[in-house]
Protein backbone atom coordinates (compact mmCIF):
# COMPACT_ATOMS: atom_id res chain seq x y z
CA UNK A 1 0.00 0.00 0.00
CA UNK A 2 0.98 3.31 -0.81
CA UNK A 3 1.08 6.22 2.05
CA UNK A 4 2.17 9.33 2.97
CA UNK A 5 5.62 8.40 3.71
CA UNK A 6 5.88 7.06 0.09
CA UNK A 7 4.66 10.38 -1.24
CA UNK A 8 7.14 12.54 0.76
CA UNK A 9 10.18 10.09 0.23
CA UNK A 10 9.24 10.16 -3.59
CA UNK A 11 9.09 14.22 -3.48
CA UNK A 12 12.80 14.51 -2.00
CA UNK A 13 14.08 12.16 -3.97
CA UNK A 14 12.70 13.64 -7.39
CA UNK A 15 13.91 16.89 -5.97
CA UNK A 16 17.29 15.88 -5.35
CA UNK A 17 17.49 13.97 -8.56
CA UNK A 18 15.68 17.08 -10.35
CA UNK A 19 18.43 19.54 -9.03
CA UNK A 20 20.92 17.20 -9.86
CA UNK A 21 20.22 16.37 -13.63
CA UNK A 22 19.11 20.07 -14.22
CA UNK A 23 22.90 20.60 -13.58
CA UNK A 24 23.51 17.76 -16.16
CA UNK A 25 21.56 20.05 -18.51
CA UNK A 26 22.69 23.28 -17.74
CA UNK A 27 26.27 22.25 -18.42
CA UNK A 28 25.24 20.51 -21.83
CA UNK A 29 22.86 23.53 -23.04
CA UNK A 30 26.35 25.70 -22.26
CA UNK A 31 28.60 23.65 -23.88
CA UNK A 32 26.92 23.29 -27.11
CA UNK A 33 25.07 26.59 -27.09
CA UNK A 34 27.16 29.30 -25.43
CA UNK A 35 30.64 28.15 -25.59
CA UNK A 36 33.34 28.85 -28.36
CA UNK A 37 35.16 25.23 -28.41
CA UNK A 38 34.88 23.46 -31.79
CA UNK A 39 32.18 21.08 -32.60
CA UNK A 40 34.14 18.30 -32.25
CA UNK A 41 35.10 18.78 -28.75
CA UNK A 42 31.83 20.37 -27.73
CA UNK A 43 30.47 16.94 -28.73
CA UNK A 44 33.60 14.35 -27.02
CA UNK A 45 32.81 16.75 -23.83
CA UNK A 46 28.80 16.46 -24.00
CA UNK A 47 29.29 12.49 -24.95
CA UNK A 48 31.18 11.90 -22.20
CA UNK A 49 28.67 14.28 -19.95
CA UNK A 50 25.81 12.18 -21.12
CA UNK A 51 27.30 8.90 -20.73
CA UNK A 52 28.34 9.53 -16.86
CA UNK A 53 24.96 11.35 -16.21
CA UNK A 54 23.01 8.62 -17.86
CA UNK A 55 24.89 5.64 -15.61
CA UNK A 56 24.14 8.23 -12.31
CA UNK A 57 20.61 8.54 -12.86
CA UNK A 58 20.06 4.71 -13.34
CA UNK A 59 22.60 4.09 -9.86
CA UNK A 60 20.87 6.63 -8.01
CA UNK A 61 17.36 5.76 -8.90
CA UNK A 62 18.18 1.74 -7.90
CA UNK A 63 19.74 2.73 -4.77
CA UNK A 64 17.00 5.48 -4.04
CA UNK A 65 14.54 2.34 -4.50
CA UNK A 66 16.55 -0.08 -2.61
CA UNK A 67 16.42 2.49 0.48
CA UNK A 68 12.31 2.59 0.08
CA UNK A 69 12.53 -0.88 0.23
CA UNK A 70 14.50 -1.21 3.27
CA UNK A 71 11.91 1.48 5.38
CA UNK A 72 9.19 -0.85 4.58
CA UNK A 73 7.44 -3.18 6.80
CA UNK A 74 8.84 -7.16 6.81
CA UNK A 75 5.34 -8.10 7.35
CA UNK A 76 4.21 -6.04 4.14
CA UNK A 77 6.86 -6.76 1.84
CA UNK A 78 7.95 -4.30 -0.90
CA UNK A 79 6.03 -5.45 -4.23
CA UNK A 80 7.06 -5.28 -7.95
CA UNK A 81 3.96 -2.51 -8.61
CA UNK A 82 5.44 -0.70 -5.79
CA UNK A 83 8.80 -0.42 -6.76
CA UNK A 84 7.83 0.48 -9.98
CA UNK A 85 5.65 3.34 -8.78
CA UNK A 86 8.10 5.12 -6.91
CA UNK A 87 10.50 4.90 -9.75
CA UNK A 88 8.19 6.29 -12.55
CA UNK A 89 6.85 9.07 -9.58
CA UNK A 90 10.76 9.96 -9.07
CA UNK A 91 11.40 10.04 -12.24
CA UNK A 92 8.34 12.13 -12.85
CA UNK A 93 9.38 14.92 -10.10
CA UNK A 94 12.89 14.98 -11.83
CA UNK A 95 11.31 15.71 -15.08
CA UNK A 96 9.52 18.88 -14.07
CA UNK A 97 12.16 20.21 -11.89
CA UNK A 98 14.73 19.60 -14.92
CA UNK A 99 11.78 21.32 -16.98
CA UNK A 100 11.58 24.11 -15.05
CA UNK A 101 15.37 24.81 -14.93
CA UNK A 102 15.67 24.72 -18.87
CA UNK A 103 13.48 27.26 -19.44
CA UNK A 104 14.79 29.53 -16.74
CA UNK A 105 18.41 28.92 -18.20
CA UNK A 106 16.25 29.68 -21.94
CA UNK A 107 15.27 32.47 -20.33
CA UNK A 108 18.46 33.63 -18.34
CA UNK A 109 20.36 33.56 -21.85
CA UNK A 110 17.32 34.78 -23.84
CA UNK A 111 15.55 32.73 -26.71
CA UNK A 112 17.25 34.26 -29.34
CA UNK A 113 21.13 33.72 -28.59
CA UNK A 114 19.69 30.12 -27.52
CA UNK A 115 18.92 29.95 -31.59
CA UNK A 116 21.89 31.79 -32.45
CA UNK A 117 24.00 29.52 -30.72
CA UNK A 118 22.72 26.83 -32.52
CA UNK A 119 22.62 28.50 -35.98
CA UNK A 120 26.41 28.51 -35.64
CA UNK A 121 26.76 24.96 -34.48
CA UNK A 122 24.35 23.85 -37.46
CA UNK A 123 26.66 25.79 -39.81
CA UNK A 124 28.97 24.24 -38.36
CA UNK A 125 27.88 20.96 -39.21
CA UNK A 126 26.89 22.23 -42.59
CA UNK A 127 30.40 23.27 -43.80
CA UNK A 128 31.69 19.46 -42.05
CA UNK A 129 29.83 18.22 -44.19
CA UNK A 130 30.56 20.05 -47.44
CA UNK A 131 33.96 19.51 -46.67
CA UNK A 132 33.57 15.43 -46.32
CA UNK A 133 31.71 15.46 -50.16
CA UNK A 134 28.02 15.29 -48.25
CA UNK A 135 26.86 18.56 -50.17
CA UNK A 136 23.24 16.32 -50.48
CA UNK A 137 22.59 17.21 -47.05
CA UNK A 138 21.90 21.29 -48.09
CA UNK A 139 18.20 21.06 -48.24
CA UNK A 140 18.25 19.29 -44.76
CA UNK A 141 20.44 21.69 -43.06
CA UNK A 142 18.16 24.30 -44.87
CA UNK A 143 15.12 23.49 -43.50
CA UNK A 144 16.64 23.53 -40.08
CA UNK A 145 18.02 26.78 -40.31
CA UNK A 146 14.21 28.16 -41.40
CA UNK A 147 12.55 25.76 -39.04
CA UNK A 148 14.46 27.43 -35.96
CA UNK A 149 14.60 31.18 -37.18
CA UNK A 150 10.39 31.22 -37.97
CA UNK A 151 9.94 28.38 -33.98
CA UNK A 152 7.92 31.11 -31.52
CA UNK A 153 9.55 30.37 -27.98
CA UNK A 154 8.17 27.58 -25.99
CA UNK A 155 5.97 28.25 -23.02
CA UNK A 156 7.15 26.63 -19.44
CA UNK A 157 4.06 24.02 -20.25
CA UNK A 158 6.32 23.15 -23.14
CA UNK A 159 9.31 22.52 -21.36
CA UNK A 160 7.83 20.78 -18.53
CA UNK A 161 5.56 18.27 -20.36
CA UNK A 162 8.67 17.50 -22.92
CA UNK A 163 11.05 16.75 -19.85
CA UNK A 164 8.57 14.87 -17.75
CA UNK A 165 7.66 12.81 -20.64
CA UNK A 166 11.04 12.05 -21.45
CA UNK A 167 12.05 10.99 -17.56
CA UNK A 168 9.04 8.97 -17.45
CA UNK A 169 9.99 6.91 -20.18
CA UNK A 170 13.33 6.24 -19.27
CA UNK A 171 12.45 5.98 -15.65
CA UNK A 172 9.59 3.71 -17.05
CA UNK A 173 12.32 1.78 -18.88
CA UNK A 174 14.49 1.53 -16.46
CA UNK A 175 11.99 0.94 -13.73
CA UNK A 176 10.99 -2.00 -15.11
CA UNK A 177 14.62 -4.09 -14.17
CA UNK A 178 15.28 -1.51 -10.72
CA UNK A 179 11.64 -3.24 -9.67
CA UNK A 180 12.81 -7.20 -10.60
CA UNK A 181 15.91 -6.61 -8.23
CA UNK A 182 14.53 -4.88 -5.65
CA UNK A 183 10.90 -5.92 -4.83
CA UNK A 184 11.15 -7.90 -1.58
CA UNK A 185 7.79 -10.82 -0.39
CA UNK A 186 6.30 -10.44 2.82
CA UNK A 187 7.86 -12.26 5.73
CA UNK A 188 5.00 -14.24 7.71
CA UNK A 189 5.66 -15.43 10.63
CA UNK A 190 5.13 -19.23 10.98
CA UNK A 191 2.90 -20.06 14.27
CA UNK A 192 4.92 -22.18 16.57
Amino acid sequence: MIDKGFWQDVMRSGALLGVIMSLSLLVEQYVMVCSSLSLATCSLVYCVEWCSVAVFFIIALYRLVRRRAAQCDPQQGFSYGQALAYVLMTSLLTGVVVGVAHMIFISAISYESYVEGMLRRIDEMRSIMVATGGGSYNNLFEQMVSGLRSAEQPTILTYVITSANNYILCGGVIGFIIASFVRREPKTRVEE
